[in-house]
């Protein structure tokens, strides 16, 4: 007997599931990178005075999966809330890319990218 998902475990991943769209889905393989940018600081002469990093968006990117029975949502433009215990990761993600929608064995799933709301 095969065992599979209804979408209502978490498997572990914190912050899943997640609902986007009305439609409940097994986020798996989340992966968060805080991005940033370097300036430097120069004299009149042009040599190095120092330099400063300034923050920029924190990006996600991760699959999402939910039972093949249950008719994915296209994704992109649309948002999902984390609520996890790392509040750096805490907020409101909105979807700027997606895959196509895949099934593999009792499952449909989706690679998507996100970077979180500012406002």
């Amino acid at each position: 007997m095969a065992i599979t998902s209804d979408g209502t475990q978490s498997f572990g991943i914190e912050s899943s599931p997640l609902t986007i769209n009305s439609v409940t889905y097994v986020a798996e393989g989340l992966n968060f990178n805080f991005t940033g940018s370097r300036v430097d600081i120069n004299d009149s002469n042009g040599e190095p005075l120092g330099s400063t990093v300034i923050p920029g968006r924190r990006e996600c990117t991760g699959t999402l999966q939910l039972a093949a029975n249950t008719t994915a949502s296209k994704v992109r433009q649309h948002e999902f809330v984390i609520s996890a215990t790392n509040s750096d990761l805490d907020g409101t993600y909105l979807i700027t890319e997606c895959s196509e929608a895949q099934t593999q064995g009792d499952y449909v799933k989706v690679s998507f990218t996100a970077y979180q709301k500012v406002n």
